[in-house]
């Protein structure tokens, strides 16, 4: 008899390996499908009933069968999901309001989310690798050996293959952000994978067909875990193995999330912190997930999958901010109207010969001034003076003026020439420190100019170091 399920939790091809993997001794055949959310089976009646074959894919409670005849509220889905984005657009302006600024890519506060992110996907990974940490305990315990060392074989090499991963993707996208266009690509790219992941958990189908981890290399990375043998190297390869070949649905996000960051260092910590964050729960599943119903891990994976949503959105905004778009949110609240923060002061051009000179310190909190009047047809120099130089400030984008200048610590100086009126966006490499060219006919801005201005740019104009930390690695 062959029967076809439809499937509710599946989140990555990792999911339908272990779903495969629960029946393929019981039934005939067995096929399941995470882009079409079910699963096929073949089976013999006289040997196994489908009440059992449906207790099986469900046992562990992170996969449910979808009853026949059920359709989903689609239309109630992306009401949902749009009242949200819509929410958190104006979220992101009120918290700026009051001098907070969202984490961004290399922030050290950036680090802390993805442990947390980490935290609640750790239930996820009970279904994907919880088998593979009972198969090397049960193991050793068979032979006497027992104890906590064990499992701390398991976390670190699991955290050491999870953060060289994320430096690896992190290096390639440097590698290949070789102009200023694509380097913002890379990074927008990344974001709307994120955003595409986080949508598939949030239950649109649609983009399930997106997830790119081909099913045999879980397959093998399974296979050779099973057949390791030693009180730690079991550990030890399950470790290894889970961060470079079970590549399951949030793993693959962070991966690109690293590539967007363009540097190994900012990859291997960030995918350093979130497998951290995998541990607590994943080691000790055991007594937790006694206690955790079904539903409620369910609904913790939802959160999950909004933080990972709120991680793209940001990750697109850096790559729009990159580019100067006119469509990061920083240009469209400079458009909105009653969202001004009151004028700014912006920095003045002094004419000395045929230039106009214009001032910037640099510190680990950004540029100051972040704002300067230009105008039109006369050459600019640039006097850049860096105090205090981090991984986010040591590089300044302008994508209208194709610059991309490189700062060292001391006196920097960049020449151009504004050559058409409007207001020119600009930023650290990252995205994460804008700053504005107002470019007028006669050099000065209207206060309506300044204020729009005011309006887009973040609470503190800076990276959101602190202390005696910096933004990047």
């Amino acid at each position: 008899m062959k029967k076809i399920f439809r499937i509710e939790g599946m989140t990555c091809n990792s999911c339908a390996n272990l779903i495969e993997y629960k029946l393929k001794d019981k039934v005939k055949h067995v096929s399941a499908s995470y882009s079409k959310g079910e699963v096929e089976v073949e089976f013999d009646e006289n040997k196994i009933s489908e009440k059992k074959i449906i207790s099986l894919i469900e046992e562990g409670g992170e996969f449910s069968i979808v009853e026949e005849g059920r359709t989903e509220d689609k239309v109630g889905l992306w009401f949902m999901i749009g009242s949200f984005l819509v929410l958190a657009y104006f979220a992101y302006g009120w918290i700026s309001d009051l001098g907070f600024s969202i984490p961004g890519v290399g922030e050290q506060s950036g680090f802390i989310i993805l442990f947390f992110v980490g935290i609640l996907t750790g239930f996820h990974c009970v279904s994907m690798c919880g088998v593979f940490v009972v198969s090397y305990t049960t193991s050793n315990a068979k032979v006497g050996h027992k104890g906590f060392m064990q499992h701390f074989v398991y976390g670190g090499s699991k955290v050491f293959s999870y953060a060289v991963i994320g430096g690896i993707f992190g290096l390639i996208g440097g590698i290949f952000s070789f102009s200023i266009g694509l380097r913002a690509g890379i990074a927008i790219f990344a974001g709307l994978f994120m955003v595409s992941y986080a949508l598939s958990m949030l239950g649109v189908g649609f983009f399930r067909k997106f997830s790119f981890n081909p099913k045999f290399l879980t397959k093998w990375a399974a296979k050779t875990t099973h057949g390791a043998k030693g009180f730690y190297t079991a550990p030890f390869m399950t470790g290894i193995l889970s961060g470079f070949f079970i590549a399951c649905g949030p793993l693959q996000a962070l991966y690109l999330y690293a590539a967007g960051t363009g540097s190994f260092w900012t990859g291997f910590f960030s995918l350093g912190a979130f497998s951290l964050g995998t541990l607590p729960v994943l080691i000790g599943f055991g007594s937790l997930t006694s206690v955790i119903s079904k539903k409620a891990t369910k609904r913790i994976l939802k959160i999950a999958a909004v933080l990972v949503l709120i991680l793209g959105l940001i990750m697109i905004n850096r790559g729009l901010v990159v580019l100067g778009s006119d469509y990061s949110f920083e240009a469209i609240a400079s458009n909105i109207g009653g969202v001004s923060a009151g004028a700014t002061a912006a920095g003045a051009a002094v004419l000395e010969g045929d230039f106009q000179v214009i001032n910037m310190e640099v510190t680990r909190y950004g540029w100051t001034p972040d704002t300067f009047t230009l105008k039109k047809g006369v050459p600019v120099k640039w006097n850049i003076d860096v105090k205090e130089l981090t991984g986010c400030n040591n590089e300044i984008i302008v994508r209208d003026y194709d610059i991309d200048a490189k700062l060292k610590k001391g006196m920097n100086v960049v020449e151009f020439l504004p050559d058409e009126t409007g207001t020119v966006r600009w930023s650290c490499w990252m995205g994460m420190i804008p700053g504005t060219f107002i470019v007028t006919d006669d050099g000065l801005a209207s206060d309506t100019q300044l204020k729009e201005v005011a309006a887009s740019a973040p609470a503190g104009g800076g990276c959101g170091c602190g202390g005696g930390s910096t933004c990047g690695a």
